[in-house]
């Protein structure tokens, strides 16, 4: 089986636009006020600025995880320091690496007043799929894992793709030897 892809990984933009504001910055202060000291401190600033926006707003574009045969790849944007860094450095991430057989439970967690896609575990689906990417409520696998901890794969980018997200719940519950659970959050 190839890799199946979810959700969007963090690339070089956010650090390239950020490094651009922050020149654009330091240049502007050094022609107006020719004094080297500040016009570093600002350009410094100002980049540090841009990598803290992008980070805030990344929370709800981003969660890139990959599926292939030896089990799930997955990068963890859910803590706003690792976002942060992985603005900054996005090539420095760490994959969270899981072997199905680490897997000991599997639930589709589907947001407030939305309804799983259709075909997902008999769910059905009623909002217009332009507004849906934009919908404030969680749509993602959480996995449990034999050593006690939580990973969460995030579906909300990859949402209208219903074949491919049974076909991957089929998979891990195949491969993992586990029934799958959905659970409709009330908050």
């Amino acid at each position: 089986m190839d890799s199946i892809e979810f959700g969007r990984k963090i690339n070089y933009v956010p650090m390239t636009v950020s490094l651009v504001v922050g020149l654009l910055v330091g240049i502007l202060i050094f022609v107006f006020t020719k004094i080297t000291l500040l016009a570093v401190l600002l350009g410094v600033t100002a980049l540090v600025i841009a990598a803290l926006l992008y980070a805030r707003s990344m929370d709800d574009f981003y969660g890139y995880w990959e599926i292939n045969d030896e089990g799930i790849k997955s990068y963890d944007y859910l803590n706003f320091s690792i976002r942060l860094q992985s603005v900054m450095f996005p090539f420095s991430e760490s994959q969270l690496a899981l072997k199905f057989n680490d897997i000991k439970g599997l639930t589709v967690v589907v947001g407030k007043e939305m309804n799983a896609p259709s075909n997902i575990l008999g769910g059905s689906f009623n909002a217009p799929k332009k507004i849906m990417f934009h919908l404030p409520t969680p749509y993602y696998l959480e996995l449990k894992l034999n050593d006690g901890r939580q990973v969460n794969l995030d579906l909300s980018a990859d949402w209208d793709d219903t074949e491919t997200i049974e076909y991957v719940i089929a998979l891990i519950c195949s491969e993992a030897d586990i029934p799958a659970e959905i659970i409709k959050q009330e908050n």
